[in-house]
This record gives structure tokens, C-alpha cells and sequence, in this order.
């Protein structure tokens, strides 16, 4: 299974009075992820050091993104306590089925002393659907859009019900 491990830094901001990860700051970690492995960095950004990944979404002539992607559900289990950690934390991601329209992606939260997943600190879900850009409607991915994707691919996580 390929999948991106994807660097994002936390901020004090994001723990709660418990001195774990708060609950809507999770969705946030995910959300800058996410926005790291499916957007590109525009051209004058990846002069400057911006990073860039093979999975993203194609972008127009200019920079701007063709392609808009909408939230339609998320879920996370929280496997345990997450605290601040100055070293960031790993968010490996994944998809787990690619529709016509439709991206189901798959995170497993992660710290650098534990890259092979033994232990994830919560494991979560996406479903984005693709918009066209200027239009705001469901756009289908192109064969060469699909099969760049298809290298990120892998199964489905088990949930507790």
C-alpha cells in the first residue's frame, strides 16, 4: 500500500485544558494535511521552498486550482491522548476508493517514534467529492487524474462501531 506521510506542526493553540489535542483541532490537523497532499504550491511558493507532492490535484495555467474539493463527511476514532508535541506530528494518508466524482481518504495520526503505525493516535476518515471550480458542480476525475491517484491507494480502515 502507498501512502504520503505528510509533517504538520502543531500549535500550543490546539490543546484544550486537559493538555491533550482538542477535538475540532484534530479535524484542523487533518484539514492541513490533507491541503499539503492534494493542492499544489503555486510556482512562485516552490521557489521560495514550498513543497511539492505527486498527488496533487491539477491546477490551471496560472496557478489557480481547477479543481475545488468540498467536505462531505468525516469521522475519527481517538485511539488515545495526543499532547503538544514540538516535533509535529505524521499524518499518513491514503485513499481508499476513488469514484467518478469522489475521494474517500483514510489518516492514521502519528509521531515520529512510532512510523510503522503500532500505535496511531486516532485513525479518521474524508469523503471529498470534486468540484469544477468555476462552475461549483461535481466534475469526474480524468483517466490520467485516476491512474496518478491509484498509486496512493490502499484499504479501507476498521472502525469500532
Amino acid at each position: 500500500m502507498a501512502h504520503l506521510d505528510i509533517r504538520v506542526p502543531m500549535r500550543w493553540s490546539d490543546i484544550d485544558g486537559y493538555g491533550h489535542v482538542n477535538n475540532s483541532a484534530m479535524l484542523t490537523l487533518l484539514e492541513e494535511a490533507r491541503i499539503r497532499a492534494f493542492w499544489a504550491a503555486p510556482e512562485e511558493q516552490v521557489a521560495l521552498g514550498a513543497e511539492v507532492l505527486p498527488s496533487a490535484l491539477p491546477t490551471t495555467q496560472d496557478g489557480a486550482s481547477a479543481v475545488h474539493t468540498v467536505v462531505a463527511s468525516n469521522r475519527i476514532e481517538y485511539r488515545r491522548e495526543l499532547g503538544f508535541r514540538r516535533d509535529a506530528v505524521i499524518v499518513r494518508l491514503w485513499l481508499s476508493r476513488i469514484g467518478g466524482a469522489s475521494l474517500t481518504l483514510e489518516y492514521q495520526v502519528l509521531t515520529g517514534d512510532d512510523p510503522q503505525a503500532a500505535a496511531p493516535y486516532a485513525i479518521a476518515r474524508t469523503v471529498i467529492v470534486l468540484v469544477d471550480a468555476a462552475t461549483g458542480r461535481p466534475t469526474r476525475l480524468a483517466r490520467e487524474q485516476r491512474e496518478a491517484l491509484e498509486e496512493f491507494s490502499g484499504p479501507a480502515q476498521a472502525f469500532r462501531d
